[in-house]
């Protein structure tokens, strides 16, 4: 994951114990909500629906360890 805005780091700190970051999707971190529902978080600290396809999308670009 890329370098975090400061909007996108004070709203992860504010994130409810159960929303669980997943991932990332062009640098933005993928954040999962109690009800499944993936979110996109901003550079500017809003969350953002993401469409199933994007979310596929992001787990095809992981990099091998």
């Amino acid at each position: 994951m890329g370098e975090l805005t400061h909007p996108q780091i004070a709203h992860l700190a504010k994130l409810p114990d159960d929303h669980t970051v997943v991932g990332e999707r062009e640098g933005s971190p993928l954040v999962e909500r109690p009800n499944g529902r993936l979110v996109c978080l901003q550079p500017n600290g809003r969350l953002a629906a993401t469409t199933l396809v994007s979310s596929v999308q992001s787990y095809l670009r992981l990099e091998p360890c």
